[in-house]
């Protein structure tokens, strides 16, 4: 295993805001950090060659696996990188915790090297959310440090944000989007760590954002 760096997209379709990511990248990360793309089901006309669509959580782990480098750097493909700096903010804090956090989600580092303690991501999981905080529970669970190194500015995340956006998500599935509007991981979730939360059913069913 070689003490190096990948950067990884996950991506479903939008292949222009990826192309747009790729490049931000390559202007403020250093040239020998490795890029490689992972399929979350993108449609067939696409850009991808696997043979057939994949889940998020199934692609990520495909990607541990293809690389020989010991840290993966996860970004979605919408993630648009603003200045240079983010990379050693994550390099200097993936040397101390294995699971390092911008912000959330959206930008994260592995060390594959945990792997063997806190598992792989969990492929029972279907398209859509609650597998990457998974993870987190169990890297927690089994004494790993999970920091948060905060964003300040390095990148931005896509129409995330947008109210608009993420109610259609809740109500309608969005082909370019993982499908936040089933309720299959989050009744698996639950159930797998007999969690009294309640859940974003009722806010799905009514279209909400909350």
């Amino acid at each position: 295993m070689k003490e190096a760096y990948t950067l990884a997209w996950s991506f479903r379709n939008r292949k222009e805001i990826l192309f747009e990511s790729i490049q931000s990248a390559h202007d403020t990360c250093p040239l020998d950090v490795d890029f490689q793309l992972v399929d979350a089901a993108s449609d067939d006309d696409t850009i991808c060659e696997s043979s057939y669509r994949s889940s998020l959580s199934e692609a990520w782990n495909l990607c541990m696996m293809l690389t020989e480098n010991r840290f993966v750097i996860f970004a979605s493909s919408d993630v648009l990188f603003q200045k240079s700096g983010w990379f050693e903010l994550l390099k200097v804090s993936s040397q101390i915790n294995p699971y390092v956090l911008m912000n959330n989600h959206a930008v994260f580092c592995l060390d594959k090297k945990s792997i063997p303690r806190m598992g792989w991501f969990d492929e029972n999981f279907k398209a859509g959310p609650h597998f990457d905080p998974d993870l987190m529970i169990r890297a927690s669970e089994v004494g790993f440090g999970v920091s948060n190194v905060g964003n300040d500015g390095y990148f931005i995340h896509g129409d995330e944000e947008d109210a608009q956006v993420a109610k259609e998500r809740h109500k309608t599935e969005m082909k370019d989007r993982l499908p936040m509007n089933g309720i299959y991981n989050e009744v698996y979730f639950k159930e797998k760590w007999k969690s009294a939360w309640p859940g974003w059913q009722d806010a799905i069913k009514e279209g909400r954002t909350d």
